[in-house]
């Protein structure tokens, strides 16, 4: 397949540029036989023919005419997709050479000169197996026309919305009709809510209250650096020290009620982290001590390693050199008895900050520290919880939160309180360092429920239900595998937020990326294609769920249905009959939706 250009948005605004500058040019001009005449309109150009009948993204043809401009750049042209837009290399009054760019359509090719246009005849656009393009046009003026030369072939359409003023909770409808009018029913659970979990909403409510409490960290002093030199050394360490816990997933954070006081035990001083257990623990059937230094190796012999080395290090307000682990029931009672999910632990941001001021005493620990679960073979705190659970839990917790902390710390106390990044991208990044750390069985399930219904899921719900999660997770691992896994330091560092970080890396699109990122969800491992940009190298879709598609014939029916934001539905269509598909889409233009077009076979 030949490589395709970045299809960029401004190309879509010169042909109503242009035809908004003739009309001007009219309005000025038409004062009346005494006014002043307008300048001279150029006489407007025509397309009489091409040199060749067919050709491919990549070709170079000649297109025949008149009145075109001597000067290349003052000719648009448009391959009858609104994408497919481009200039010629050269030029004359007569004669337009140009490049077929790489999302050109079957149809007319449109010349524009001046803000005047002229369509030729229809130029056929051959495509082979394996090639991916995309389709902007909506509309019985822009119908998508693909050649079906022989029994056998298929194409798979993917529309999906990039409409950046439509929110991402919105369901755009669209249609994809041929020769019928039965529709294929929307994908069942189109209008459903995300799934959460209470760890899911935890989070959410975590981010919330960060963002409530911005103008208090705005206002707050960090933890003053050096005040523990020396203490942490291995002969001076506390085995006893008293922290406060978060006992709420309602309470503000800055509110001394919503925590608890503890006394915990040192159990492992390690070269990164020291791990202290909560006391009221300890005659509760807890973690042994091998599980605490089994924990304890995990982190400063793998976690620590593989989270600094791709995203960064975290900061060190109290200059100890060390992250904090606490282990406490206090954690387990967040969440009731027979609950279906649990919350596994958390970081938060307050504890980079000093107590004083806008930081009230009792809600501080002044340090990188995290939370996560005791164990509770026997339900005393809520759910039951086995050690061997815990232990495993613990090690996945950690290795999400500790991204967090990377994050949080680096752009809170680096750039300040606006640049913290989206929710979206954050968790994104998240479970890409479970990833990393090799625990993936959590990503696995989360990415199945994304791949049974990608049309619903936006990959820009902040939100973060499960279902997201599992999406943006494949899409992060799609831009480790395409771009370098050293792009999620990158990520990290920018000071941008959101889409424009993705941009800025990749140098693409945002939504060209994602359309690459959908075809590569039904591509991947099939062969169909040797375009690496098709292709996880990091993972085994075979592993995972096969992503939903709708398999119809040409002329049978119409397929119908809704997306998100960032979302999209597979259909394959074959023809036997005939030997040009004609698809004509609808939807409304706000949403933006425009069709990725992959010749399968």
């Amino acid at each position: 397949m030949r490589p395709k250009e970045v299809r960029s948005p401004t190309w879509k605004g010169f042909w109503f540029a242009g035809a908004l500058a003739l009309g001007l040019m009219g309005a000025v001009g038409g004062c009346g036989d005494d006014g002043p005449s307008g300048p001279e309109v150029p006489p407007a150009p025509t397309v009489s023919g091409y040199d060749v009948t067919s050709a491919a993204p990549g070709d170079t043809i000649e297109v025949s005419g008149s009145n075109f401009s001597a000067t290349p750049s003052g000719n648009q042209i448009r391959f009858a997709n609104p994408l497919a837009a481009t200039v010629p290399y050269a030029a004359s009054s007569t004669r337009l050479r140009v490049v077929v760019p790489g999302d050109a359509a079957t149809g007319p090719v449109t010349v524009m000169v001046a803000g005047q246009t002229a369509a030729g005849p229809v130029l056929e656009i051959a495509r082979g197996v394996g090639e991916v393009w995309v389709f902007g046009g909506l509309g019985t003026a822009m119908p998508l026309k693909l050649p079906h030369p022989s029994p056998g072939v298929e194409y798979l359409l993917v529309p999906h919305a990039i409409g950046t003023s439509i929110p991402f909770t919105q369901d755009n409808a669209y249609s994809i009709a041929n020769e019928r009018t039965t529709a294929v029913p929307a994908p069942e659970g189109d209008s459903r809510g995300g799934t959460m979990t209470a760890q899911e909403r935890f989070d959410q409510y975590l981010r919330e209250e960060l963002q409530r409490s911005s103008d208090i960290f705005a206002r707050s002093q960090l933890a003053a650096a050096g005040r523990g030199a020396g203490l942490f050394e291995p002969a001076q360490l506390d085995t006893f020290r008293s922290f406060y816990v978060l006992n709420t997933t309602s309470g503000s954070t800055l509110n001394p009620a919503s925590y608890t006081q503890v006394s915990a035990m040192l159990r492992y001083a390690g070269q990164h982290c020291l791990i202290y257990c909560d006391v009221d623990t300890l005659s509760g059937g807890n973690l042994s001590q091998a599980d605490f230094n089994a924990f304890g190796d995990r982190y400063d012999n793998g976690i620590h390693l593989t989270n600094t080395t791709y995203f960064g290090t975290e900061s060190d307000v109290d200059d100890n050199d060390r992250v904090f682990i606490l282990v406490s029931p206090v954690v387990n009672r967040l969440t009731p008895a027979g609950s279906t999910s649990f919350i596994g632990g958390f970081f938060l941001p307050i504890d980079l900050y000093s107590p004083g001021g806008v930081i009230p005493a009792g809600t501080t620990n002044e340090t990188e520290i995290f939370y996560v679960l005791a164990a509770d073979p026997n339900g005393h705190w809520g759910n039951k919880f086995s050690t061997a659970f815990v232990a495993q839990e613990n090690v996945k917790t950690i290795a999400h939160e500790y991204q967090h902390l990377i994050s949080i710390s680096f752009r809170l106390l680096t750039y300040g309180i606006a640049y913290l990044q989206g929710t979206w991208l954050e968790e994104g990044m998240s479970h890409m360092a479970e990833d990393l750390n090799g625990i993936n069985g959590s990503n696995v399930g989360r990415a199945n429920l994304y791949l049974a219904d990608p049309g619903n899921v936006s990959l820009e719900n902040d939100a973060a239900p499960l279902e997201q999660r599992g999406g943006i997770y494949l899409f992060m691992r799609y831009l480790g595998d395409r771009f370098g896994n050293g792009i999620y330091k990158s990520l990290l560092q920018s000071r941008c937020v959101g889409r424009p970080c993705i941009e800025a890396i990749t140098g693409e699109y945002f939504y060209d990326t994602v359309g690459d990122f959908l075809a590569t969800l039904y591509l991947s491992g099939k062969d169909i294609t040797s375009d690496e940009r098709y292709r996880f190298t990091s993972i085994d879709l075979e592993q995972f769920a096969a992503v939903r598609v709708t398999s119809l014939t040409v002329g049978e029916a119409m397929a119908a249905g809704t997306v998100k934001r960032t979302a999209g539905d597979f259909f394959l269509f074959t023809n036997d009959a005939t030997p040009v598909s004609t698809f004509t889409l609808s939807a409304d233009a706000k949403a933006g939706v425009r069709t990725l077009v992959v010749r399968t076979q």
